[in-house]
């Protein structure tokens, strides 16, 4: 019996895996988009930000309501929902001063990465050899996020510098994604 739950388990975390790893991909094309097509108005970048926001947030929330128990996502439920009201703010006000959008963008990079020491944490207490690989992406995220925030790039576009830090985002994400979700059986047996 127990082996039927942890194999059920390592499914529903596959398919966990795999909305992250969608999630991602719409992430690098958004910040493709937005690298290579500067000329946007404030208007549309508010919108992509802002359902990139939601799209995550989302997978988010739900991770934590298909967790069955995993002690990995418990902090989801919190970060989903700040990102998806962050999203929806954004998206609600897309004419607003283009620092605000910066700022959400900051936000989002510093709760993702919040979120992915949280894995990380988990991770090393599982004993699992991912645990470092997953700080680093997520110190590296809340780095990017107060780059973001303090915004140092002041000679590039916000347009271009969006596209950047997606760009930048998704790689990280789909690379960790990919690791874990090769991983997915000793995983589950360590977090279910």
């Amino acid at each position: 019996m127990s082996n039927f739950i942890r194999q059920t388990s390592s499914n529903k975390f596959k398919k966990m895996m795999s909305t992250s790893i969608a999630t991602s991909l719409v992430l690098l094309i958004g910040g493709l988009v937005m690298l290579f097509m500067p000329g946007l108005t404030n208007k549309l970048i508010g919108i992509v930000v802002g359902l990139m926001m939601l799209v995550s947030g989302g997978n988010m929330i739900y991770k934590y309501l298909k967790r069955d128990g995993a002690k990995l996502y418990s902090f989801n439920m919190i970060f989903g929902i700040i990102l998806f009201v962050i999203g929806l703010i954004v998206i609600l006000m897309p004419y607003s001063l283009s620092s605000f959008v910066t700022v959400c963008l900051g936000l989002y990079l510093i709760i993702v990465g919040a979120n992915k020491i949280t894995y990380g944490v988990w991770f090393k207490i599982g004993n699992d050899s991912a645990w470092l690989i997953t700080v680093v992406i997520g110190i590296m995220l809340i780095f990017f996020g107060i780059m973001v925030i303090i915004n140092p790039f002041s000679m590039l576009t916000i347009t271009k510098l969006v596209g950047i830090f997606l760009i930048i985002i998704s790689v990280l994400d789909l690379t960790d994604t990919i690791l874990l979700r090769k991983r997915s059986d000793e995983i589950t047996k360590i977090f279910w």
